[in-house]
């Protein structure tokens, strides 16, 4: 495996991670996809249709904070801020999810354990 292939195979195992996490309820779907978002460019699969729900949730999302930016919010402000974002979240969770359901399938793990060790011995 050359070391663009190693890098990738990563980065998918990271995207299934990431895609199982939110499935799971371990990870929430906001910050999921914002990271998914992030993760297209670096499998080298930008436009692909799997994407486009993760992307357009990720759109109408973007400007909502997460993690310890939230304090940064006046508390008025970030509780209307929520109920839009949870609004959103209701309203689009079953199309992420089944993207998240997607990429699992379009995706295999590739890890190296799987495909062929760095002494090419295949496994």
């Amino acid at each position: 495996m050359s070391l663009p292939d190693i890098i990738k195979s990563r980065k998918i195992a990271e995207l299934r991670t990431i895609a199982t996490a939110m499935i799971e309820g371990r990870m929430q779907l906001v910050e999921g996809a914002r990271k998914i978002n992030h993760l297209r460019f670096a499998i080298d699969e930008p436009e692909h249709e799997v994407f486009k729900s993760i992307v357009a949730f990720e759109d109408d999302t973007e400007d909502f904070p997460l993690r310890d930016l939230r304090a940064e919010y006046e508390p008025n402000y970030l509780k209307r801020l929520d109920e839009k974002m949870n609004k959103l979240i209701e309203d689009d969770k079953a199309d992420v999810l089944a993207a998240c359901e997607e990429i699992l399938r379009l995706f295999p793990d590739k890890s190296i354990d799987q495909t062929e060790r760095e002494d090419g011995i295949s496994s």
